[in-house]
């Protein structure tokens, strides 16, 4: 029966006959079916004249998927989803958060959105409830923020203080990478002097949920430099992945003098890294990893650089792999079979039920979407892009 407020005095005056036939014609109704189940973003063109597709559809998509029908927005852009709700940030002053839903016509609208001036996008964001939500803005040459927003209104509610954050000898700080759990928010800390990257030891700052106060710096010198931005809600190779437990695994780098690539751990309940947990991503898979991402059970995918020269950059061609490791055993599973070198820097999973992920194949001549049936570990194609790299890709709720 459909949620209805009356006024008690009204209702005893009405009589029971009356109560009694306004709820049998009060049954309810089918809801309506969904013009929109899906959402992805797909990004075309060369920096910096580049567009970013915002579009749906209501099946699953297959064959090859244009953006003929998509909403565009200038510059490369990021999708993030919570709520049955699409929500895209897009490279340029000032960095800015647009909710989207669809409407019956299948055609993208946006709901609303907020802007932090100053700062050029927003490197994660991670969200709590329907009310709460966090946000982390950056671009080089300002002062990067973190807020606190909420996403039914989008409005921003407070700003976090910051200034423990600061580090002798760094010019610059961008915030890669959150997650949640119980009352804190652990986000990543990238730190550079200029253009060079102070990839001594992975940061990631520990920060109050209820007195939206930074509590604490973390580090830990036996891999380096959070470089991935991603979050439980978005479309990129993770940098701090919560797992079922509660457990917090936290990528790093290396820093390119010996220190290689690897998971470190932050237990349930703790807020320092735990000393007795260490995956060598190098020696587990042979080469240097860039991202985490993860999906059920202590497992994961990473991308190994088969060229060592371009990490954790990308080069003029695709030279990552896939590769599937076991959290909890410390180990390699081997590279992800079925699927060709890809762009490491454009690599994501989607996930939404515990039988299958999808995985973004972005190539140097063909971009594509895979899937991965958890099972028994079958690899397949789902759908081609007929042009640009997916950077997107969900089921609405």
């Amino acid at each position: 029966m459909k949620n209805k407020i009356y006024n008690l005095a009204t209702l005893l005056l009405l009589g029971t006959s009356i109560i009694i036939s306004s709820c049998d014609n009060d049954k309810e109704e089918p809801e309506a079916e969904k013009a929109i189940n899906y959402a992805m973003t797909v990004t075309g063109g060369t920096y910096p004249d580049q567009t970013t597709y915002f579009l749906g559809t209501k099946d699953l998509p297959s064959g090859t998927v244009g953006t003929a029908s998509a909403a565009e927005l200038a510059s490369n852009g990021m999708m993030f989803s919570y709520g049955g709700y699409a929500y895209v940030t897009t490279f340029g002053a000032p960095a800015t958060l647009r909710k989207y839903s669809f409407d019956q016509a299948a055609k993208p609208t946006e709901v609303a959105s907020f802007i932090v001036q100053g700062l050029k996008t927003f490197g994660a964001v991670d969200f709590i409830s329907e009310t709460e939500a966090y946000a982390a803005s950056n671009s080089y040459g300002g002062v990067p923020k973190l807020v606190k927003f909420n996403p039914t209104t989008m409005q921003i509610t407070s700003t976090i203080d910051l200034t423990a954050l600061q580090k002798t000898g760094a010019t610059q700080i961008f915030y890669l990478g959150m997650t949640h759990r119980d009352d804190q928010i652990f986000m990543g800390c990238n730190y550079q002097a200029g253009f060079n990257n102070l990839a001594d030891s992975v940061y990631v700052a520990v920060i109050g949920r209820t007195s939206g106060k930074v509590e604490k710096l973390i580090s830990d010198g036996r891999t380096g430099m959070i470089w991935s931005s991603g979050t439980a809600s978005g479309f990129s190779g993770g940098s701090l992945v919560l797992d079922e437990s509660g457990d917090i695994y936290v990528h790093g780098t290396g820093n390119g003098t010996g220190v290689p690539s690897g998971v470190i751990r932050i237990k349930k309940g703790a807020t320092t890294f735990d000393k007795d947990y260490f995956l060598n991503l190098k020696t587990a898979t042979g080469a240097d990893c860039l991202g985490l991402m993860y999906y059920g059970n202590g497992k994961a995918l990473t991308c190994r650089a088969d060229v060592a020269d371009n990490y954790p950059f990308d080069g003029d061609v695709p030279s990552y792999k896939y590769y599937r490791i076991d959290l909890a055993a410390k180990t390699s599973q081997g590279a992800l079979a079925g699927i060709p070198d890809v762009f490491g820097s454009s690599a994501f999973i989607s996930k939404w039920d515990n039988n299958i992920i999808y995985i973004n194949s972005p190539g140097a001549t063909a971009n594509s979407v895979y899937s991965l049936t958890i099972a028994d570990g079958s690899v397949k194609k789902v759908f081609d892009l007929s042009s640009g790299i997916c950077n997107g890709f969900t089921k609405l709720n």
